[in-house]
């Protein structure tokens, strides 16, 4: 008996330490993707891909030993997928619509000039840079933090992500109303991930809402 509480002791322990040290990799990581010098759009983006996807990565290989699976790139639950995936895409341009018929938000959220007026342009931005910037998002918040911390607080692993990236944004230039569609996507996507297990799904859905939303600014600016 004795000998059981001991070894249960020493596992809670090896996971509060494992929580711990992934909490402080999570702020590492948050922290350069912020900090660290680009003079560019591209190395915006490089820098983004690895400290939020290629540093996590090294982290579950290297030091936990996990699979990368484990980040959610899996087909995981198909029918919660396609489910929740669905629902939550109705939420979210539901509240697209909502913030253009009765807010501020048309009037300050902006776009290229070279996207408004060419579509090649825009479907080549919608369709490699807005995808990957979609895909680390959905990687690192959905795939990274909120299913390691779904292991240890169940649904509320959603708001904490949620939560976390509301944070992060409120001390960087962009405005409120820029960031306005990223806020509600974190939020339903959260939903979509803990559901399915799987960041497709919500990686999809987060895509689609994207390309309608710029279709549907692009469409009233002309």
């Amino acid at each position: 008996m004795r000998y059981y509480h001991k070894r249960k002791l020493s596992s809670r322990l090896i996971e509060n330490k494992e929580t711990i040290i992934t909490s402080l990799v999570i702020i590492f990581c948050l922290a350069l993707s912020i900090f660290f010098p680009v003079k560019n759009s591209a190395q915006l983006l490089t820098r983004n891909i690895f400290f939020l996807v290629i540093v996590p990565i090294l982290y579950y290989k290297l030091i936990l030993k996990k699979k990368i699976s484990d980040f959610g790139l899996t087909l995981g639950d198909k029918k919660a997928g396609v489910f929740w995936g669905i629902l939550m895409l109705l939420a979210t341009l539901l509240t697209f619509f909502l913030l253009y018929s009765y807010t501020d938000f048309k009037k300050n959220y902006l776009l290229s000039s070279y996207i408004v007026h060419n579509f090649w342009v825009f479907l080549l931005y919608e369709l490699i840079l807005a995808n990957l910037f979609v895909f680390v998002q959905e990687f690192f918040w959905r795939g990274f933090i909120l299913l390691y911390f779904s292991k240890k607080i169940g649904v509320f692993s959603i708001f904490l992500q949620f939560i976390i990236f509301i944070l992060i944004i409120i001390p960087t230039e962009n405005s409120f109303w820029q960031m306005a569609p990223t806020l509600a996507i974190s939020l339903f996507s959260g939903i979509i991930v803990y559901k399915s297990r799987s960041i497709f799904y919500s990686w999809i859905v987060s895509l689609f809402s994207i390309i309608i939303l710029d279709s549907f600014i692009i469409y009233h600016l002309k």
